[in-house]
């Protein structure tokens, strides 16, 4: 893949990103608990959480099409127990046009896959992109039932889910920097009243026979362009409440 040259909107980008940490791929998704809400964080192992992040970056098998990473992790404590922490599919898959420094709706689909089944072969529980919402699946946290020798691990969720690429109809999917929007729920299990609100939306970027360089600049659009500013949300909703007023004087 080709980068063209820079428009407004890469100029953007690279001022941004200028600085930026040389290694772009992300092995955890750290989820957190902030004010009563699912967090997606940049994890770092050893280390932990290393403050919010709503982008991610990976690299797809050019041999299999798939990838058992971004995995998610937390600390021990962090979610009440029983319960699970499950995804929802936002969005149709995108693919980045170096021509137009834009995401087009891709021919291709990305599965998320957990657990094979020993009898049928496949995902025991799986969901696949679509034109728009598709519903995911929970995993559970691990507690007493899952790690009854340690007590150190109950509240915590590390799971490493498969993202398989496939192409349109029976064709291997082609070369390209991938989008993928998701979005984290909990559900609590018997006996656990303890709910929280559901993660603000955040993207996996996924390349396929891509440079680092190539990740990294696509990366930096998406957090610089895609991913909505802090406040943003608030900003605009009072410029309704203002044209409503206006509307109304």
């Amino acid at each position: 893949m080709q980068i063209s040259k820079l428009t407004t909107a890469a100029m953007v980008v690279a001022a941004a990103s200028a600085g930026a940490s040389a290694s772009v791929i992300n092995s955890h998704i750290g989820i957190d608990v902030v004010n009563g809400n699912l967090s997606t964080q940049a994890w770092q192992s050893g280390v932990g959480y290393l403050g919010e992040s709503r982008v991610f970056v990976q690299t797809i098998d050019p041999a299999t099409f798939f990838r058992p990473d971004p995995g998610t992790n937390s600390p021990g404590g962090t979610f009440a127990t029983p319960g699970a922490i499950g995804f929802n599919i936002v969005d149709t898959l995108k693919v980045w046009n170096p021509a137009t420094e834009r995401f087009d709706a891709a021919d291709e689909t990305m599965t998320i896959g957990f657990g094979t089944d020993p009898i049928f072969g496949g995902f025991i529980q799986s969901a696949t992109t679509d034109s728009g919402f598709v519903p995911g699946f929970a995993t559970n946290v691990r507690d007493e039932t899952s790690h009854p020798t340690n007590s150190g691990q109950w509240g915590r969720h590390h799971i490493h889910h498969t993202f398989q690429l496939s192409g349109a109809g029976s064709a291997n999917p082609a070369d390209g920097v991938f989008l993928l929007n998701l979005e984290l729920y909990y559900e609590p299990g018997a006996g656990n009243d303890v709910t929280y609100g559901d993660s603000k939306p955040f993207w996996l970027v996924f390349g396929l026979n891509s440079t680092e360089g190539e990740l990294g600049f696509v990366r930096d659009y998406v957090q610089n362009v895609i991913v909505p500013a802090p406040g943003v949300g608030a900003v605009l909703a009072l410029a309704g409440l203002a044209g409503v007023r206006r509307r109304r004087a």
